[in-house]
Order: structure tokens, then C-alpha cells, then sequence
């Protein structure tokens, strides 16, 4: 209660400074960097008046005459033409006699430019001056300009153009909330591939205890052979030859898989244990039709297979894993898509390309949701050979 006490008066703390100023406010502060870009930091708006801060009104009138006077741009370009000939005097062809250089017509224009754009700064500063709002001015030239001018000075002063804004949106919506939308639907899709293979379990084996086909997790207690071989070698102290030694390895192979079906009904998804991975289902298994058709096989470890036929006649079966589908990255999204799209649409085709040019923009599928799923969380071939080889590559590495 007291965080969101403490949040509801940080958003009125903020909200009541951005209100704080008005548009006389932003008008003074943007007279004001204006100032500070072209004359200097200390420089204030009496200064480019040539009065004191205490001026009267008719002082003001006085001195913004005599200065707008200098700063007309017809005077201003007489001045500019008639100093720049004084400047750039130099030695004509008859000794004792020196000619004057003329400015250019674009020196001319830019100095104009620039008188200009002082001239109408000099005419709004003389009107905040005379005017209700040389009050404010006094009190933010006494007790200091703020450092936070609110959103609406900031975006007035510093609008983005059609460029920025076109880049601003494709970094923020096709490459955040692109992501976004990846990752989220990624997770969607693993556990919906999770939650179906829980159910194949359940509908196939009945609940945690009914997994049939592994020593130790039925219903009923079998003695364990390995044990009392091993406690009547002991007393009988009687050497193992050759063929009692295979027995032995084959029940603590036995007891190495039990404790790994139990780990996977632990963790509730079918992530199979690549030392015992094979080509297809361990054990005994079961074959069950799902409610959206799709015929299922699943194994005494808890491993799940999803049954296809080929065109052929065959039957193959595919490893269902949620971990099969990578998480997608930064890459995969329109900020790095839509740049490598338009280079195959371009450059692409004039390189005859065919395959980059056929690269659609994003992968689409007609299927529904729950097929998407499943395909994704399967190999590329069947029996999870893709996976087998990736293990081996690692074991290399």
C-alpha cells in the first residue's frame, strides 16, 4: 500500500512540474538557449539591449530603437558591404592607388541571413521586456532557469523529422515489440508442447505410479533380483564367472534407466537422456490418438513420439521436445530483416539471386497454432537423428 502511495505522489510530483510552465515560460526559455548559442552563457536579454535590469519602460523603447536600428537587415547589408572593402583593401596596378575587393553574393546573403535572424530575436526579447511576462523572466534570471522544461518545450524545440521518425518507429516496434511478439509466442508454443506431452503421459500410462515397463515404478513392490544375487555371491563367497558378471551389468543398466524415468516424470516435459538415446521408443510403449487426430507413441521412460506416415506407406516417429524450437534473438527481427529484404528485392535481382529474391520478409504459416507447435518441438528427420549428431559435434568440440 505505501509503494503505491509513494507512486501515485511521484506521478502527481512529476505531473504538477510539467504543468508548472506556461507558453510564456517555453517562449522565454527558447529566447533564452537561442541567446546562449549565438552570443554566449552569460549573455541576458538586457545585455543585447545595453541596458540595466532595473531599465524603466521608456529606457527599454530607447535602447531597442537604437539597436534595431543596427540590426535592420537593409542597414546591415550596407555596413557589412562597406567594411568588407575596408577590410580586403589591396595594391591596384598604378603605384600609390589601392582597390577595393567586393564581397561575394553569397557572403552578402549569409551575413544578411544572420542579421536577420538576430534582428527578430532582438524584436521578441523587446516584447517579453515590455510586457507582463518580463516578470517571469526577472524571477528565473534571479533564482536560476530550470533544468526540466517539460515534454512540450522538448518536442516543440526539438520536433523529429520524417527520417527519425520513421527510424525511431522501425527500432522500436520492429525491433522491441517485434522481439517481444517472438519471444512471447516462442513460450506460448513450448508449453503448449509441454502441456501435450503431459497429457499424452497421462492418457497413456495413467497417473505417476502407472508407468508400466520400468523396474521399480509399478503399483506392486518387486524383490529386487540384483540385490539378493549380489548378497548370495557374498555369502556363498563363490567367484563370478564370465556370464554372472553380464547379469549383473544388465539389472544395473536396469536400475540406471529407472532413475532416469523418474527424473522425466519429475520434470513434467520429455527431455531424454542422450547417453540412453536411441532411434525410436525404449521399452515397452503405447500408441494413442490425441483429441486433434495426431497418432502418439509413448514409451515407458515418458519419452513422447509423434506418429507420421510418409507417402510412401512408412511410418516414422519423431521426438516431441520443447528445448527443439531455439529462442528467437535480436536478429530475427524486422530491424535486421527489413534491411537484408529490400537488398534481395534490389541489389538481389540485378545479381539474379533467385533464392535470396524468393526469401519471404517473415515466415508465415496457414496451419493452425497446435500444428505450429508440434512441427516446431519436432527434428528436421525422424527418430531425432539431427539431435544425435548435434550431441556427438558437442563431444567433439
Amino acid at each position: 500500500m505505501k509503494l503505491h502511495s509513494l507512486l501515485a505522489l511521484a506521478v502527481c510530483i512529476f505531473a504538477a512540474a510539467v504543468a508548472a510552465w506556461s507558453k510564456e515560460d517555453h517562449e522565454i526559455f527558447r529566447l533564452r538557449d537561442e541567446v546562449i548559442a549565438h552570443d554566449g552563457a552569460n549573455v541576458t536579454f538586457y545585455d543585447l539591449l545595453g541596458v540595466k535590469p532595473s531599465a524603466s519602460q521608456d529606457e527599454l523603447n530607447k535602447a531597442y530603437r537604437k539597436k534595431s536600428r543596427q540590426l535592420h537587415p537593409d542597414k546591415a547589408r550596407q555596413n557589412f558591404i562597406a567594411q568588407y572593402a575596408l577590410k580586403h583593401k589591396k595594391k591596384g596596378k598604378t603605384p600609390g592607388v589601392k582597390v577595393s575587393k567586393q564581397p561575394t553574393k553569397r557572403e552578402i546573403d549569409a551575413h544578411v541571413k544572420e542579421v536577420t535572424a538576430a534582428y527578430q530575436r532582438l524584436s521578441v526579447i523587446a516584447t517579453v521586456l515590455k510586457g507582463p511576462s518580463r516578470e517571469r523572466y526577472d524571477h528565473f534570471l534571479k533564482n536560476g532557469f530550470p533544468k526540466w522544461k517539460g515534454t512540450g518545450y522538448y518536442y516543440a524545440r526539438y520536433r523529429p523529422g520524417l527520417g527519425s521518425v520513421l527510424f525511431g518507429l522501425l527500432v522500436v516496434m520492429g525491433g522491441g515489440m517485434h522481439y517481444f511478439a517472438l519471444v512471447m509466442g516462442w513460450k506460448r508454443r513450448k508449453e503448449f508442447v509441454e502441456r501435450y506431452i503431459r497429457h499424452a503421459r497421462r492418457t497413456a500410462w495413467g497417473d505417476d505410479t502407472g508407468i508400466q515397463g520400468v523396474p521399480g515404478v509399478s503399483g506392486t513392490s518387486t524383490p529386487d533380483t540384483s540385490s539378493q544375487q549380489w548378497e548370495e555371491a557374498q555369502d556363498d563367497m563363490m567367484p563370478m564367472n564370465r556370464r554372472q558378471k553380464r547379469m549383473m551389468d544388465k539389472e544395473n543398466r536396469k536400475d540406471k534407466k529407472a532413475q532416469a524415468a523418474k527424473k522425466a516424470r519429475s520434470s513434467g516435459v520429455s527431455t531424454p537422456v542422450e547417453a540412453e538415446l536411441t532411434s525410436g521408443p525404449q521399452g515397452a510403449k503405447k500408441r494413442i490418438v490425441a483429441e486433434n487426430g495426431k497418432v502418439l507413441v509413448v514409451d515407458s521412460v515418458g519419452n513422447v513420439f509423434l506418429e507420421e506416415e510418409t507417402d510412401d506407406g512408412m511410418k516414422q516417429e519423431f521426438l516431441l521436445d520443447p528445448d527443439e524450437e531455439p529462442k528467437p534473438t535480436i536478429y530475427d527481427t524486422l530491424l535486421f530483416k527489413l534491411p537484408k529484404f529490400l537488398y534481395n528485392q534490389s541489389v538481389g535481382r540485378i545479381l539474379g539471386n533467385k533464392e535470396a529474391v524468393e526469401e519471404p520478409l517473415l515466415e508465415s504459416s496457414d496451419m493452425p497454432k497446435d500444428e505450429t507447435a508440434l512441427q516446431s518441438a519436432t527434428a528436421p528427420n525422424a527418430n531425432g537423428e539431427a539431435r544425435k549428431r548435434r550431441a556427438k559435434l558437442k563431444a567433439v568440440r
